[in-house]
């Protein structure tokens, strides 16, 4: 019975943690994120992706 106590008080004491690691917004792993967007193509020609060939580029086979 002592072993389920137990089991039960270190389940609800992870969770508790989990919780609050969730609530202030904590990661164990540290994301390189940029926090910002390049404003114009120009700044990220890689983004820009040119329509030349309209709608007969869907229809056509391999």
């Amino acid at each position: 019975m002592t072993a389920i106590r137990a089991y039960l008080l270190y389940g609800c004491l992870i969770l508790g943690l989990l919780g609050a690691a969730e609530y202030r917004g904590w990661s164990p792993l540290s994301p390189n994120e940029g926090k910002t967007a390049p404003r114009t193509v120009r700044d990220n020609p890689g983004s820009y992706r040119p329509h030349y060939r309209g709608g007969a580029y869907f229809f056509r086979g391999k």
